[in-house]
């Protein structure tokens, strides 16, 4: 099979599990973690790509469907590409799980599907940045807008890593009363000395954290900071 071919069926089988912009933002995601090209796909390639793409998957399906398509992927091991049908829209999808309660910080009402995600690797902050992505373009924002939640949860996570070894990205979707994503990133990292001055402009790191966090704020509609010795949480959100 083509690396184009490849392509093409790891997308029908995402699609079958998720919309298609989530399909095509996971694999490209995925793809990238792993340094692998798209026009580098191979049949070699592919038990890689399948058990970074089954975990990566996991934020935009219910829980139930993932045998099935843990199943479907590996099926491409041993079928090759004939020509594929039409996917249906959509597959049956359990309940959702009760809706979390209002941030007592912001204070206001959240769609159910929040989405949290932890952060130890390189691999999961693409993830954290994609899935950020993905859910501003299913609550209908423009190219600019989902940029910018995706450029402010790259920065978050970076500095996650590179201060606290890793943390947590909460993603909160909310319609009304306004469209929006709330993002609220946490970690147990030794806080930040003097955070008026990191948001103040004047504070230069040589790693780039001052202006990595001021610059989550100049992309936010709506930005708060805590932090102290046993951790940072940072809380923001962009109108839609």
């Amino acid at each position: 099979m083509s690396p184009d071919e490849l392509h093409s069926r790891l997308l029908y089988v995402l699609r079958g599990f998720m919309p298609e912009t989530a399909a095509r933002l996971v694999l490209r995601g995925t793809l990238e973690s792993l340094k692998l090209p798209a026009q580098e796909l191979s049949v070699g390639s592919l038990p890689c790509l399948i058990d970074a793409l089954e975990p990566a998957t996991r934020h935009f399906m219910h829980p139930a469907q993932r045998p099935r398509l843990s199943l479907e992927l590996k099926e491409l091991l041993n079928a090759p590409l004939r020509g594929l049908p039409p996917r249906p829209a959509s597959l049956p999808t359990p309940a959702p799980p009760p809706p979390p309660s209002p941030s007592p910080h912001l204070g206001m009402p959240m769609m159910a599907r929040t989405t949290v995600l932890t952060i130890r690797t390189e691999a999961d902050a693409t993830t954290a940045r994609f899935t950020a992505r993905s859910l501003c373009e299913e609550l209908g924002g423009k190219g600019f807008e989902c940029q910018k939640v995706a450029t402010a949860v790259s920065e978050l996570v970076r500095n996650q890593l590179s201060y606290a070894g890793g943390g947590t990205i909460q993603l909160h979707p909310q319609r009304t009363p306004r469209r929006l994503l709330r993002v609220l990133a946490q970690d147990q990292g030794p806080g930040i000395p003097d955070v008026a001055l990191v948001l103040s402009g004047a504070y230069r790191s040589k790693t780039g954290l001052g202006m990595g966090l001021l610059g989550v704020k100049r992309l936010s509609d709506r930005f708060e900071v805590r932090t102290g010795p046993t951790g940072t949480q940072v809380e923001f959100e962009v109108f839609l």
